[in-house]
C-alpha cells in the first residue's frame, strides 16, 4: 500500500505543477536570454583601391537575429594614386546583441501599460537587468512591446508603446542614461507563437509567449551604412 500511496502522492503533485504552468497568472517575469547565434564565417575579400571593407554583423529584427553582409565603404580622405595605400586589417565585427525577453503578462495587469503598473517581480527583473548594464559598458539598448494578435492594430500598437515606455522609464530610474535606451512598440509583428484553433480562453493562453517585452543591449554601437 506504501509503494501505491507515494505514486499517487506523486502523481498529485506532477498534476498541481501543471495546472500552474497553464495558469493565467504569472509570479515572475522570468527573464529569458535568447541564446546568440553560432559564429558565422565571411570570407575577406581581395583590396580594393580607395575602399575598406566593413565586416557583417549580427543583429536583431524581426524577433530573430539576422545576419549583415560586409559590405565595402570608400576611404575618407583617400590619397592621391601616386602614393603608396597602406591596408589595414578591418575592424572585427561588433559582437551579437544580447536579447531577453520578459513576459508581458508577468509584468503588467491586464491592459495596463504605466511604469505605475508594473508588477513588483517585474520591477525586480527589471532591477537586475539594469545592475547587470550598469556594471558592464554598452552601446545602446532597445526595448521592444508586443501584444499579441487579439485587438485592433491601433490599440495593440499604443499599449505596446506605453509598455516599452514603461520599462525604458523604469531602466533610467535605476540610473542608466535615457539616451542610450530606445523604446519601440510594435504592437503584433514579429509573433513567436501561430494559435488558431480553440475556444477564446485557450486561444489567449496560447499566444501568451507573443505578449512580451524585449530588452536588446548591443555591447558596441552597430555600424550603419
Amino acid at each position: 500500500m506504501m509503494p501505491m500511496k507515494r505514486k499517487l502522492l506523486t502523481f498529485a503533485a506532477q498534476l498541481a505543477g501543471a495546472t500552474a504552468l497553464l495558469a493565467p497568472t504569472i509570479s515572475s517575469a522570468q527573464i529569458v536570454v535568447v541564446p546568440p547565434p553560432v559564429y558565422h564565417y565571411e570570407r575577406l575579400p581581395p583590396p580594393r583601391h580607395g575602399m575598406v571593407w566593413h565586416s557583417g554583423y549580427w543583429r536583431w529584427a524581426h524577433g530573430a537575429y539576422v545576419w549583415t553582409p560586409g559590405v565595402w565603404a570608400p576611404v575618407v580622405g583617400e590619397p592621391a594614386p601616386y602614393q603608396e595605400v597602406v591596408v589595414a586589417p578591418p575592424p572585427p565585427a561588433p559582437p551579437p546583441p544580447r536579447v531577453e525577453r520578459l513576459s508581458a503578462d508577468a509584468l503588467f495587469p491586464f491592459d495596463k501599460g504605466s511604469v505605475n503598473d508594473i508588477r513588483p517581480q517585474g520591477l525586480a527583473d527589471i532591477a537586475q537587468i539594469a545592475a547587470r548594464l550598469r556594471a558592464n559598458p554598452f552601446g545602446h539598448v532597445e526595448v521592444r512591446g508586443y501584444t499579441d494578435r487579439l485587438g485592433t492594430d491601433a490599440y495593440n500598437f499604443n499599449l505596446s508603446q506605453q509598455r516599452a515606455d514603461a520599462v525604458k522609464a523604469e531602466l533610467v530610474a535605476q540610473g542608466l542614461p535615457a539616451e542610450k535606451i530606445r523604446a519601440e512598440g510594435l504592437g503584433s509583428q514579429d509573433p513567436i507563437v501561430q494559435c488558431s484553433n480553440g475556444s477564446r480562453s485557450s486561444v489567449i493562453q496560447c499566444l501568451q509567449p507573443n505578449r512580451r517585452v524585449e530588452i536588446v543591449t548591443y555591447l558596441s554601437d552597430q555600424p550603419r551604412w
